[in-house]
């Protein structure tokens, strides 16, 4: 069963996400229209000082932008497509159908993450330690994005809604976070708030990693780790599953 099961994971990323990102790639462009756009503008208004703090957000934002998407997926398969109906009488369980759309929609993000990885890289940003902290943050950050954004689904009740809640939490969850700019800008008091955005931990354990805003990371990285079993069991004891 543990076979079957990683099996229709594997299976729902190739479909959902490789074939995607193949017949699709003008979507990639979409989703990173945005992230570039506001790497171009800070690089302007800034004359390149705040570059890293655009490349780091850029990176951040790829993520979340592509996992709070599936709000709109989810809320059109289980709505439109009905696909919820044939799995739930299977041996798949919530977990597995998550799973097969957060795979499916990092897939479709490698596109974006190298564009990212290569800027990094061009600018010197990158050593060993700091792509060990990308990768232990940005693994959480998809899990808990995406597991918000499964449990949001369910309670949308029209597909025509889907696209602008969507488009709404990604702007909220990575353009008001300190994502491209230091935390030290805005107030703490409206800091506290933003944390709710798994984004927002995210950015900071990095501005600090990356030596560019000073935080407690041990602080934030426990934020981060709550925040996504939280949302994780939120999405797996409140979604609508076999109740369609």
């Amino acid at each position: 069963m543990a076979y079957s099961r990683i099996r229709f994971i594997i299976t729902f990323a190739w479909f959902y996400g490789y074939s995607s990102l193949k017949r699709g790639y003008v979507y990639v462009a979409t989703y990173m229209i945005t992230p570039l756009s506001v790497l171009f503008l800070i690089y302007v208004i800034s004359r390149g000082e705040l570059l890293p703090y655009a490349i780091l957000g850029g990176l951040l934002s790829v993520i979340t932008m592509n996992s709070l998407s599936l709000v709109a997926d989810v809320t059109f398969l289980r709505l439109e497509l009905k696909l919820q109906d044939l799995l739930v009488s299977t041996f798949v369980k919530p977990l597995d159908y998550l799973m097969g759309h957060m795979l499916s929609n990092l897939i479709f993000s490698v596109p974006g993450i190298l564009v990212y990885i290569l800027l990094g890289i061009f600018y010197g940003m990158f050593d060993s330690i700091k792509v060990l902290w990308l990768i232990f943050t940005l693994t959480p950050l998809l899990i808990s994005s995406s597991a918000l954004a499964f449990f949001i689904s369910t309670f949308i009740p029209h597909v025509r809604h889907s696209w602008g809640v969507a488009s709404f939490l990604s702007i909220i969850f990575t353009i008001i976070p300190p994502l491209y700019y230091p935390a030290n800008l805005i107030p703490v008091t409206f800091l506290y708030p933003l944390m709710i955005s798994p984004s927002t931990s995210a950015a900071l354990i990095l501005q600090s990693v990356f030596e560019l805003y000073k935080t407690d990371i041990i602080a934030n990285y426990t934020i981060l780790i709550v925040e996504t079993i939280l949302y994780l069991l939120l999405a797996l004891k409140f979604s609508r599953w076999r109740s369609v």
